[in-house]
């Protein structure tokens, strides 16, 4: 099976398509990839092993319909068997019509469809943490039966020469090794992708006089004009930090340049996009006319965060479409002052242990905020998960403990991807163990985990960005708790149920290792034994349960088996009442005293399969005794 990819123009696009050459190789091994690029975006792909071979699109060369067609006729030879089209504009349309291959995908749009033999909706509001722009590019390989992919983060690939060239670049400049490095995205592609110089120069001010870090400027040499622009109106303090001759003389030299930075600041555009395809955190200016929903990847609040013009003066833009809005691209940057985002720039910095600058007061040393000292800065966090085929939540999951400094997942031997899944995410340790039970399984995780700190969320819980943050809050400020309860919002059929006991739900979720461990009396509904103070945190976390009955029910009776086992351990006999009052109860406890009714059908269910697991319970019980029984026998 012969694929081909074409993906015009700029290096963001080139990059998250490539995305596609991962999952298709991944998906199908003996498939020959192709990937059809501009000439200018090549460098990116360099050492990329899910390309077969680039096919080089030359604006100069082939400028003008009759190039286009020339070019097309010759890609036409290669006699592909599939054609994704992830451009869809006129110069990959001439390509598409030319190619014989029999099967074609690329988005739907009015006017086309005929051009493709599989024309794929997009959405207009992004469904997760990726962005539109990678959700719709992973929905092209739909047609190929790939529903879940695998890679949802595209990647640079440095060889060792060039690792070791910026290693020694960064020495011959002597950066001052014990700080932080941050990259400055100093301009757009063109000015109307460009943070006004003087607030660009105001921001990277604001870093040099409060944080103790190098700063590196971003730049091409034709762009020199503008970047010492910026450096002059900075503070002899600020100057004296940035590495202002510290550049690449190509894209490569940049990747490797980057590689060795901690985060990236600044304008939307390549830079940002090679440098979150080398795993560093991103804090993004966006141009007023781009669509941030579009663009903002990977977007957590975090890690990765942003800011546009529309979160400060929506009412500014109005109904303006981008083009609209891009021909009066400079006034609507004058009310984009860096004083609305600063706060939002200094969480971002807080929350990836950017250390801040130690003034002199008095003889004193003191941090610009007393609470976010060095120590408390290094605080480090495990993120704990026990897993049996959860390749469905594995990826939001591990989107939502990003924040962790590692991850240990405990799998109980999954027949599904979660392992494979899991293992994209370079922060993984990946263990298999046989599972007894839950409190057993969970402890083992704890004796893995090589900090103090823990979160031990499970795969179906849904952790929001103001969790997150509290989270990281008391962890770096002298938590006054040990341990820390969160209250759940649960989720049936993806409704949220108010009632039916579910309103005082609660689980620990945060706490010391040094001072928890799960109650070894219980193998299922385990519970947190804290040897120290327990508080809870204001923030709800979201559990999304299962999408029908069946899946409920099953997960009820696994417990109920569980459960059966603890009572046989008790010496318990099942009777009359264990087979009919105790389910009965069950039933009366969660639609009436726990006001289920006013969930309405789904309290009614609700209440229901937890009364069949009750009476499971005791039918699983009695099943042990009767196996015990013939055993004598």
């Amino acid at each position: 099976m012969k694929i081909l990819i074409i993906q015009h123009k700029m290096i963001g696009d080139v990059l998250i398509t490539s995305l596609l050459c991962e999952n298709i190789k991944k998906a199908y091994p003996n498939a020959i990839v192709d990937y059809l690029i501009n000439s200018n975006t090549l460098p990116v792909l360099e050492n990329n092993p899910y390309i077969d071979h680039k096919i080089v699109f030359d604006e100069k060369e082939n400028k003008g319909l009759m190039n286009l067609i020339k070019f097309s006729k010759k890609v036409n030879q290669n006699r592909y068997d599939i054609v994704i089209d992830a451009y869809s504009k006129l110069q990959s349309w001439v390509d598409v019509f030319i190619n014989n291959a029999p099967k074609k995908i690329s988005y739907k749009k009015i006017g086309r469809t005929f051009l493709y033999t599989d024309n794929v909706e997009k959405h207009d509001e992004p469904n997760s943490y990726l962005g539109l722009a990678i959700e719709h590019r992973l929905s092209l390989l739909k047609p190929l039966g790939i529903e879940t992919p695998l890679a949802t983060e595209p990647k640079l690939y440095l060889t060792e020469e060039e690792i070791n060239f910026a290693k020694d670049l960064f020495t011959k400049h002597q950066v001052d090794t014990t700080r932080k490095t941050v990259m400055i995205s100093l301009l757009g592609s063109d000015l109307s992708k460009t943070y006004p110089l003087n607030e660009m120069a105001k921001m990277v001010d604001f870093i040099g006089q409060h944080y103790n870090v190098n700063i590196l400027f971003n730049y091409f040499p034709k762009q020199l004009p503008q970047a010492k622009e910026v450096y002059n109106q900075l503070s002899d303090e600020t100057k004296s930090k940035v590495y202002f001759e510290l550049l690449g003389n190509d894209l490569r030299e940049f990747i490797a340049i980057a590689n060795e930075c901690d985060v990236i600041v600044g304008n939307d555009g390549g830079a940002i996009n090679m440098s979150k395809a080398l795993g560093k955190k991103s804090f993004i200016i966006f141009s007023p006319w781009i669509d941030k929903k579009v663009w903002a990847t990977f977007e957590d609040g975090i890690n990765h965060t942003s800011v546009h013009l529309k979160d400060y003066f929506a009412e500014k833009l109005g109904d303006l479409n981008n083009r609209q809005i891009k021909k009066q691209v400079n006034e609507f940057y004058s009310f984009f002052d860096f004083e609305l985002f600063k706060n939002k720039l200094k969480s971002f910095l807080y929350f990836n242990k950017i250390q801040q600058q130690l003034n002199r007061n008095k003889n004193v040393e003191i941090l610009f905020k007393k609470e976010h000292s060095t120590e408390l800065m290094s605080t480090k966090i495990s993120a704990l998960l026990i897993t049996y085929n959860e390749e469905k939540n594995i990826q939001r999951y591990l989107n939502d403990v990003g924040f962790a400094d590692e991850i240990i997942i405990v799998d109980s031997f999954s027949t599904d991807k979660t392992e494979e899944i899991a293992l994209q995410n370079p922060k993984v340790k990946f263990v298999k163990r046989k599972f007894d039970n839950f409190t057993n399984q969970r402890n083992y995780s704890i004796s893995l985990a090589t900090n103090e700190w823990i979160t031990f969320f499970d795969a179906d819980e849904g952790i929001s960005l103001e969790l997150k943050k509290e989270i990281l809050t008391i962890v770096n400020n002298q938590p006054r708790f040990d341990a820390y309860f969160v209250y759940r919002k649960f989720f049936f059929e993806n409704k949220f149920i108010k009632y039916s006991g579910m309103q005082s739900d609660k689980a620990i979720r945060l706490f010391r290792k040094s001072k928890s461990q799960y109650k070894s009396d219980r193998m299922v509904h385990e519970i947190i034994e804290c040897n120290g103070e327990v508080g809870f945190m204001k923030n709800k976390l979201d559990h999304y349960t299962f999408d029908n009955e069946q899946e409920y029910l099953d997960k009820l009776n696994s417990y109920s088996r569980l459960r059966a086992q603890e009572l046989r351990l008790k010496n318990l006999k099942p009777s009359f009442y264990h087979y009919t009052i105790k389910p009965a109860y069950r039933f009366f406890n969660y639609f009436v005293m726990r006001l289920g009714f006013l969930d309405g059908k789904d309290g009614y269910t609700i209440a229901k399969l937890h009364a069949i697991s009750v009476a499971n319970r005791y039918k699983y019980l009695d099943e042990i005794y009767r196996k015990e029984n013939q055993n004598l026998g």
